[in-house]
Order: C-alpha cells, then structure tokens, then sequence
C-alpha cells in the first residue's frame, strides 16, 4: 500500500543504513519525498566518499514521485542539520512521516502515520505520532494504541501547525525550570534531577542534538503523541559508527526488538480510543534511568571531564 502523506528522510555518511531505510520507503511509494542531507566535517575525507554515495541511493527512485532534495556543503551537525532539515520540510508541507537514517520501519508503519494523521489533524493536544513502543511489557494497552507525554523520534510523523512549537535553543527553560506548573516540576526524585540536568544541558549547548527539544515542546504545551501498540520501527543506530547513541543497545531497545511486528486488526479498522494517557511511572521504567545514566551525564557539565572520558571511549573502543 502506497502512502498518502509525504516523507523526510534525514541522512549523512552511512550509506548502508540508508539503503535499508530507503528500501522501506520505496515500497511505500510516497509522491513526494524530501531528503535532508548534512554535509561531509571539515577535514574528514572519509566523509565525502561516504555523504556522495548516500546521496546516490536516490538516483534509484523507479516510481512516480517528487524528489526534493537539501545536500549541504558544510556539516551543521546532529543539532542544526536536523533540526533545520525538519523546518526546512514543514515550511513546505503541512504535513508528513520523517525518518533518520537508521530506523527501519515496517509497512504498517506508514499506514499507521496515515491513518492518525488524518484523525487528530484538528486535535492541537495532540502534536506528534510515535512509530515505537517502549512501554511493554510494563503496560499491556487495551486498544491498538494510546496517547503518551514521552514522544519518541524514532520514526514519528506530525503537522506544521506542531513544528511551530519547536524551539531548537529551548529559550524559555529559565522560567520552565523554576515554574511550579511545568512538567519538569510533576517529577520526583531522580526523574526530576535527570530532566532538569537534560535541558540545562541542551540549554547550554553541551548536549548537541535536536531530539530533547522535540520532547520540550510537547511537555511545555501540555501535549501528546500517538504510541502504538507494538513497535512498528526498529532501531539500527546502536554500532561503532554512532553518533549519540552507545554500541550496545539498551534493554528497552533489545525487547523491542523481540517484539512481533504485528497488529491485530487492520491498521484502517482501527477504532478511536479513549483518552488513554500512559503515566509517568510507566514511561520512566522503560527509559530505565538509574543513578549511573545520571551520572553519566553529569560529566557533561565539566568540559575537562568530559574531553577526558571522550578519549577513554575512544582508546577503548579502538576509534
């Protein structure tokens, strides 16, 4: 089945990954597809080889279909280069599925991003659609899917009207942080010390991603994104050439993975839910943070310390 909705594929140098994820898209045979492309890091010529043959997977499009493309000359980096790539997509669209390179869904996928963008495009609770479940086996959901505060980047689909809420350098997280109404404040314990280290860190710069910021949005406006009720992507960016991810995979990503791909009825019988919102409780279990994860990135705060554990990273992991 063909998709109605256009698609973002956000890549770099990893042409392998992107030949899989592609694949994925190919069958779904959208009619307009938009590829943002980050340019090759100054002085890494290993980059240009491998930014020019991700680049090329396209020229392997063999359906009807709209190619418009975003090749960057010069690296922006995890941060800007997506976060400007997805702006750079919604200016034109007003709605659409987006994909990072390295998470691969399945056809239902797409017919799942369908289907809820079609039925909460008037419903401004609801900001996004989450192609992964990372809740089970802590919450079994009654229906085939549910709402959550957590939103997950891993294959996701959402509107213009939603995008506007995004503020890549989160400007307003002095007042938030302190607020008595924020969700960071509905936290406890260690909930609450993480994500307020998470943002003071996206603050500040020392984090240098685009995700954090997606999640801010849907938080400071009291809002939702779509779970469905098995995972319908999975995640291939664990490996030695991961950017912001670990070579080993967590627990959470290992059980999903384990996870059947697989609904139970017909992703275009799917009835409406209720306002099922998973809890807090729920959501922290499957992201598993512990004093450790916490302490992990406490080191960011200290530029010595960090630059020190980069290079032990490295010396262990031989790159």
């Amino acid at each position: 089945m063909t998709t109605e909705n256009p698609i973002l594929m956000l890549v770099f140098n990893r042409p392998h990954l992107t030949q899989k994820v592609f694949e994925q898209v190919r069958k779904a045979q959208p009619s307009r597809l938009y590829v943002s492309a980050d340019g090759p890091r100054s002085g890494n010529s290993t980059d240009v080889a491998l930014t020019q043959q991700t680049r090329a997977i396209f020229n392997q499009i063999d359906w009807p279909c709209e190619l418009h493309t975003r090749f960057l000359d010069n690296n922006l980096g995890c941060r800007l280069g997506v976060s400007s790539g997805i702006t750079w997509f919604f200016e034109q669209e007003e709605r659409g599925i987006v994909l990072e390179d390295d998470v691969l869904p399945i056809p239902a996928f797409f017919d799942f991003c369908d289907l809820m963008l079609d039925r909460y495009e008037q419903d401004e609770k609801v900001m996004s659609i989450s192609g992964c479940n990372l809740v089970r086996p802590w919450y079994q959901m009654n229906g085939e899917y549910a709402f959550s505060r957590y939103m997950c980047v891993w294959g996701w689909a959402s509107w213009r009207r939603a995008w506007h809420a995004y503020d890549e350098k989160i400007a307003n997280w002095p007042v938030q942080r302190v607020n008595p109404k924020s969700e960071f404040m509905n936290l406890k314990g260690l909930g609450r010390l993480f994500w307020r280290l998470v943002y003071d860190l996206v603050y500040t710069g020392k984090i240098g991603t685009w995700d954090h910021q997606w999640v801010y949005a849907h938080w400071i406006n009291d809002a939702l994104t779509v779970i469905p009720r098995e995972s319908l992507v999975v995640n291939l960016g664990f490996g030695k050439d991961a950017t912001h991810t670990s070579s080993r995979p967590p627990e959470y990503v290992t059980r999903m993975r384990a996870l059947p791909f697989t609904c139970t009825e017909s992703i275009s019988r799917l009835p409406v839910v209720e306002d099922t919102i998973l809890s807090k409780s729920i959501a922290e279990k499957a992201i598993r943070v512990n004093w450790l994860t916490y302490s992990k990135l406490l080191i960011r705060r200290f530029d010595i310390l960090f630059r020190a554990a980069k290079k032990l990273q490295v010396m262990v992991n031989g790159r």
